[in-house]
């Protein structure tokens, strides 16, 4: 494994669409947490216990966190017994993640690296998670699943989270009251800023549906490609491997 690119050497980018996007994350960073807590109605520990369940890597077993922001889902792999790298574009996120781990005596590593550039071997993790992060690289999605591909061993696993809109229709409307309504309206009243709240909702609306990302997972090379809807349907699990070579 080669070294991640230190934080103050990342560019700004803010011309692209994925320097806009790291701007924005990391101009959220600080609140990041408290975001995801509120906005997932506290749901969002149960998810990353889906995915760990859904992973399956044996104790020791090497995971990558791919776009970790501040860490959450890195930290639950480490403690399900995997050794765990975590990367980010966004440095003020690996900042954070930093931070929580020397606070609580973690052994993960945190790099900043951009997704579609891992700075790591060919099959050098038996797994690699991702959570709510492939939206924000919409521009670049199959250059990143065919990086994450390449650095899973033979047979190794990748689990991914992703918001969806659900299928049952009082549902999908009461989603669509809370994503485009209050969301926005409360999170910009409580940071000060509705952009990165407004951004979520066009992410979302933007997105594939579970089968036509599962479809893509495919093309880009997975094997055993699957996906299981949680939380009524607003949040699609998903999971594809490496082939034997």
């Amino acid at each position: 494994m080669t070294a991640g690119i230190a934080p103050d050497q990342v560019e700004a980018g803010g011309g692209s669409f994925q320097g806009a996007v790291r701007s924005m994350f990391d101009g959220l960073a600080p609140r990041y947490d408290s975001f995801n807590r509120w906005a997932s109605l506290g749901m969002d520990e149960g998810w990353r216990r889906a995915a760990i369940a859904r992973l399956s890597v044996a104790p020791g077993g090497r995971v990558l966190d791919v776009a970790t922001g501040t860490g959450d889902l890195a930290f639950a792999s480490e403690r399900a017994g995997a050794h765990v790298v975590g990367c980010d574009f966004a440095a003020e996120m690996v900042r954070m993640a930093v931070s929580k781990a020397q606070e609580g005596k973690s052994a993960t590593a945190f790099q900043v690296a951009s997704a579609d550039a891992l700075p790591y071997r060919a099959g050098s993790y038996a797994g690699a998670v991702s959570a709510f992060a492939m939206r924000n690289v919409r521009p670049i999605l199959e250059p990143v699943l065919h990086e994450i591909l390449r650095v899973l061993e033979p047979g190794g696993r990748v689990v991914i989270l992703e918001f969806t809109e659900p299928v049952v229709a009082p549902v999908r409307w009461g989603h669509h009251v809370y994503t485009r309504v209050l969301v926005p309206r409360i999170g910009g009243f409580l940071t000060g800023d509705r952009e990165p709240f407004d951004y979520l909702n066009r992410s979302i609306d933007g997105w594939f549906s579970p089968q036509e990302f599962a479809d893509i997972l495919s093309r880009c090379g997975f094997a055993e490609v699957g996906y299981q809807r949680l939380s009524f349907g607003t949040v699609a699990l998903h999971w594809g491997t490496r082939p034997p070579v």
